[in-house]
């Protein structure tokens, strides 16, 4: 009896899943990332997958601590402590203290981040219409709703 994740197109998804997360690791990425932020040197996708990751947890939760950012992008709390700390020195993340609770602290983007968040986000979009640019509107529409159902179950 073969298992599900025997089947062929189980393993082109995960194939393709490893090649996404190349793609997101890439030099070449990062370059276009900074460009879009005017070329800041000191810019990388992960001060955009942090930023990310405060709005998602503010969302869900209507607070964003270091834990919370942890969980998110899969990192330990030391590692996710020592991110928000530069960006809270680059400016692009401020900490301030949980309406409720003083002794919680949460995280807030600043309009600097917010900025770079803006031009980050309309790099992605630019880059899947580019990607998606020879496809059938009805294509790009069941990819959408399949694609948003996949990292539904895959999340969850």
């Amino acid at each position: 009896m073969r298992k599900a994740h025997d089947r062929p197109e189980v393993e082109a998804i995960r194939v393709s899943l490893v090649e996404l997360r190349r793609l997101f690791q890439r030099k070449e990425l990062t370059a276009l990332w900074a460009a879009a932020a005017g070329g800041d040197p000191g810019l990388d996708y992960g001060d955009l997958r942090l930023l990310d990751a405060v709005v998602v947890a503010r969302a869900r939760t209507g607070g964003a601590t270091v834990g919370d950012i942890g969980r998110l992008l899969g990192i330990d709390p030391s590692r996710a402590s020592r991110q928000v700390a530069r960006a809270v020195s680059r400016g692009l993340l401020r900490r301030s203290a949980a309406q409720g609770d003083a002794r919680q602290v949460v995280l807030e983007v600043t309009p600097r981040g917010a900025k770079l968040q803006t031009k980050g986000s309309d790099l992605t979009r630019d880059r899947i219409a580019l990607a998606t640019a020879g496809w059938s509107a009805a294509d790009r529409s069941t990819f959408e709703r399949l694609f948003a159902r996949f990292v539904g179950a895959m999340v969850s």
